[in-house]
């Protein structure tokens, strides 16, 4: 990773008073991985689609205090959009390259046309990462719990600790929780969570206590049980705020919670409350657990803003941070573990249910309570997005580090803005199983109205859809629409040909000569 002489946090927060601005805040990005779009209660940004099943009361009230957004995209799989928003940029750039999970070249039992090309999987050591340009704006900086995005063939060099973050607890190259609830080992006094962030959470895994269960207002029925895991990384959150706040510097913390990825295995208490709401639903042991597994979320949350309302814990919020704190909570690709109806497939899929997410932004005062906002947004777009909020007094150089994003701070401050984005692109160049083929994709506004164009090399074919009419992607309209095919595959191409040292955007390879087959034809 890059390193830049720190500018002083003191001067830029005088600098952004003296020209009018706001402080610089403070951010929290609560990353949830694998949460469908519509699995929590935020009705306005799930257009009125959650399922009854889904209470969710404090991620309901975030959304009641802040904004909601109906289009927000993620890579459609864990690592490339934690790839995407360290960076800030798409794949095709040379320190990103990360387009799934492993390989390219997990197509299972699928007869291929193609072979994926080699990618990696640890945003580059020159890289300049988001927390290394906001440490140079002046921030301190911390990692939580899953990064998965460093220490494979990087090494130890592309870990958190070494890419700008001045505190990491339980980044690591792991991709999941090895396990949800603490356990002892055989002959040893010690707790801890096996697999679990190298065991950077262990020091929080004891059985819970009588004084930690009336802190945190817990059911006593846990007394003595085994510790949960988002419990432990709730744990860490608290600790860390509580050190940052103290400091002299606005923060920045990614708390990537593991929840909700399997193992689903929700605490005891809650397991409880979502059988007692499920009745007697056939499937009614899977989906408790997916539900209580969710409710753990929530209750992360709430901790959250208490921390935030009362950092020192002394019951006294005059030393509250809130005003001066952008929550952010969002997923890092559809759900897998229930349907994402009415959007189209799930994790993995390049399909809305794939990789269109939750987001909800909240920063009391700034952020207009209870609003919603139809703007495009892409996991590319934090990091531009995080610079301008910190006052842009320093950003990564664009010869060596151009940011493929596009700030939403003024649309946070005034949702009712015109999206003025540029679209939204997916390259994909390989194998999902059975749920991904080589694929390009473009998502734009044309005359009013959102369309979404696929190039598919496996058949030659393009597929268009209307997302403001038929958000289920169950009408394609290539042959009724083709200007507006021909309008979005124009800017699908240029996007792939633009030219930059940094830029080199990887294609299916030809199974006999191993040459990229190149961008798609144009229509």
């Amino acid at each position: 990773m890059r390193f830049f002489p720190i500018l002083s946090a003191l001067w830029l927060s005088a600098a952004c008073l003296a020209n009018g601005a706001s402080p610089q805040p403070n951010i929290i990005v609560y990353m949830v991985d694998d949460l469908g779009w519509n699995h929590v209660e935020a009705i306005k940004g799930s257009m009125g689609t959650v399922p009854k099943i889904y209470e969710t009361p404090e991620i309901a009230r975030l959304a009641k205090d802040g904004l909601s957004f109906t289009h927000a995209y993620a890579q459609p799989n864990c690592a490339p959009t934690r790839a995407a928003m360290l960076s800030g940029q798409y794949p095709a750039r040379i320190h990103n390259d990360v387009y799934v999970v492993g390989s390219l070249n997990r197509g299972g039992k699928r007869k291929a046309k193609f072979k994926g090309p080699k990618q990696s999987e640890d945003v580059a050591v020159g890289a300049v990462t988001v927390a290394e340009a906001l440490r140079e704006n002046g921030y301190a900086t911390a990692h939580i719990g899953k990064y998965h995005v460093g220490g494979h063939e990087g090494g130890e060099a592309t870990l958190p600790q070494n890419a700008g973050f001045d505190i990491n607890i339980g980044g690591s190259r792991q991709g999941h929780q090895g396990s949800c609830f603490a356990t002892q080992s055989k002959g040893k006094k010690a707790w801890g969570f096996r697999n679990v962030g190298e065991g950077a959470f262990d020091k929080y895994a004891e059985p819970y206590s009588q004084e930690y269960l009336e802190r945190l207002g817990f059911p006593a029925s846990l007394k003595g049980t085994p510790k949960h895991v988002s419990d432990a990384v709730g744990d860490a959150l608290e600790e860390t705020v509580g050190k940052l706040e103290a400091g002299d510097k606005p923060f920045y913390i990614q708390f990537h919670t593991y929840a909700v990825h399997g193992p689903v295995r929700a605490r005891p208490d809650l397991l409880e409350e979502a059988k007692s709401r499920l009745g007697n639903s056939k499937e009614k042991g899977k989906v408790a657990q997916y539900l209580g597994f969710i409710a753990g979320l929530d209750v992360n949350l709430a901790r959250m803003r208490k921390m935030l309302e009362d950092p020192d814990g002394d019951g006294d919020s005059s030393d509250s941070i809130t005003d001066n704190t952008l929550i952010l909570f969002t997923s890092d690709n559809g759900g897998t573990h229930a349907d994402n109806l009415p959007l189209k497939g799930n994790k993995g899929m390049l399909t809305e249910g794939g990789m269109r997410v939750p987001l909800i932004a909240c920063w009391p005062g700034v952020i207009p309570a209870d609003t919603v906002t139809d703007n495009k947004v892409h996991s590319v777009d934090y990091y531009p997005t995080f610079l301008e909020l910190a006052g842009s007094k320093w950003s990564p150089p664009a010869d060596e580090h151009p940011l493929d994003g596009h700030s939403f701070a003024k649309a946070l401050r005034d949702p009712s803005l015109k999206d003025s984005r540029d679209p939204v692109f997916f390259l994909f160049p390989g194998y999902l199983d059975i749920r991904a083929q080589p694929t390009v994709v473009v998502i734009d506004d044309i005359g009013g109205k959102r369309f979404k164009l696929f190039y598919l090399y496996e058949t030659n074919s393009w597929e268009l859809y209307c997302l403001t009419d038929d958000q289920e992607e169950a009408r394609n309209l290539i042959e009724e629409h083709p200007e507006i095919a021909k309008t979005l595959s124009v800017k699908m191409l240029a996007w792939l040909a633009q030219e930059h040292p940094t830029w080199k955007p990887k294609y299916p390879l030809d199974k006999e000569s191993g040459e990229s087959v190149g961008p798609p034809p144009g229509l």
